[in-house]
């Protein structure tokens, strides 16, 4: 495995083009696409909201809350109302800070306030009788009950999303480590081994209900995929900034499932560069011989690569921000040998001129009948490693030619029939 990451500002000439390049991007997809506002919803924003008093626990009015955003420095001021309340709303995911400020008395700082998608966080105040110019900071606060909201949420956080080690990167694995969650059934539509979705595992059961009913969201936009249940776009890990789980007590935008819903909050640019190189790999060279009971067959083959970076920053600062990212996925997979059995003699004879015999008095079905003709002579049973063992076992067998082969035998000059190969 190899991965590096740089972060800040780099060189200036580099950051100029960098933020000549977004601008390009930014002006294109704006020629491109028409402009079309949405409502953002509460699955993928957060609010604060909180009470101001004195040091005897009566209301302040008309206090003025300062809310700052420490990635963007996008800043928002609030007045309390006559009951000494205030709120924010819509807030994208992030780390806040706030101060509380009234004449007559010390300014109040919270310096840091995470908050991820759907979280309502209570921060009351008490400010201090004082000059308006001296400032208390709290350091240190007990954890807040999320008691605004009775919705039962998991998040998992970006440090979480980047740091657990994943099984090809699949961000499904962490969304199964919130309580009441486990992993969909070994052979479900969603599992990734069947053929209606060959992609990694998506299952994943809440509360016990079937892994096809939760509903799949990324920014709080719909991602279900509609004919089996399973999610549609997956993010790359780089592009994760949380991934938010609710199992039960949803708030109504966003119903309609008896599962769980697990929402993706994608990454955004901040006032810094912010980047990241990386390449996952395996090799059958590094694989272990596994135990084959005397046989000596060589190892599956194996070439997995998965590769990729991330970029983001500011375009304007304080303003415009982006953020890019790329994942790429090159693998071969090999299987073990395995060996077939063919008819013996007598019944590839039997199978050409009397194939009642061996039904055992049964109906001869004509179809399964038309497929057993296919098998070859025993003797001229070859392992087929690859396209040229077939080419040969036609043209060595000429009982057994196929009609595909027929012009291609000859242009083969004639060669000693092959060795049976031992079943």
């Amino acid at each position: 495995m190899k991965t590096s990451g740089w972060s800040d500002a780099p060189s200036t000439a580099a950051a100029r083009h960098i933020r000549l390049a977004a601008r390009a991007v930014l002006l294109t997809g704006c020629l491109l696409l028409p402009v079309v506002r949405f409502a953002t919803a509460q699955s993928t924003t957060a609010d604060i909201t909180g009470t101001v008093t004195d040091p005897t626990g009566a209301s302040l009015p008309n206090a003025t809350v300062t809310l700052t955003n420490l990635g963007t420095k996008e800043v928002r001021t609030a007045q309390t109302t006559a009951s000494g309340d205030y709120t924010f709303t819509q807030l994208g995911p992030g780390t806040y800070s706030i101060q509380v400020s009234q004449s007559g008395f010390k300014s109040l700082v919270i310096p840091t306030i995470a908050l991820s998608a759907s979280d309502r966080a209570r921060e009351n105040a008490k400010l201090e009788v004082g000059s308006e110019g001296q400032t208390v900071e709290v350091t240190g606060q007990a954890p807040a009950l999320q008691t605004d909201s009775s919705v039962l949420t998991t998040v998992v956080t970006q440090k979480a999303t980047q740091d657990l080690p994943l099984n090809g990167r699949n961000y499904v694995n962490l969304a199964q480590l919130a309580p009441g969650a486990n992993e969909g059934p070994p052979n479900g539509l969603s599992s990734g081994g069947r053929p209606d979705d060959r992609r990694l595992t998506s299952g994943i059961s809440i509360n016990g209900q079937s892994d096809t009913i939760n509903d799949w969201m990324i920014d709080g936009l719909d991602n279900n995929e509609r004919i089996i249940g399973t999610t549609g776009i997956r993010p790359s890990i780089e592009a994760i900034s949380e991934i938010n789980i609710q199992s039960n007590t949803y708030t109504a935008e966003v119903g309609r499932t008896a599962g769980g819903v697990i929402n993706i909050i994608t990454k955004s640019g901040t006032n810094n560069f912010h980047g990241s190189v990386y390449e996952y790999f395996r090799n059958d060279v590094l694989n272990a011989f596994p135990f084959q009971f005397g046989a000596h067959n060589p190892k599956p083959k194996l070439r997995q690569n998965q590769f990729g970076g991330s970029i983001g920053g500011p375009i304007i600062h304080d303003k415009l921000f982006f953020f890019g990212d790329y994942e790429g996925l090159r693998q071969i997979l090999g299987s073990a040998p395995t060996l077939s059995q063919v008819p013996t003699l007598a019944q590839y004879t039997a199978l050409r001129s009397n194939p009642a015999s061996l039904a055992d008095g049964a109906p001869v079905d004509p179809v399964g009948l038309q497929y057993a003709l296919l098998y070859p002579r025993p003797e001229c049973t070859i392992q087929y490693d690859d396209l040229r063992s077939i080419r040969e076992l036609a043209c060595r067998c000429p009982q057994q030619r196929h009609r595909g082969w027929a012009s291609r035998c000859a242009l083969q000059p004639e060669e000693p029939a092959l060795r049976p190969v031992q079943l």
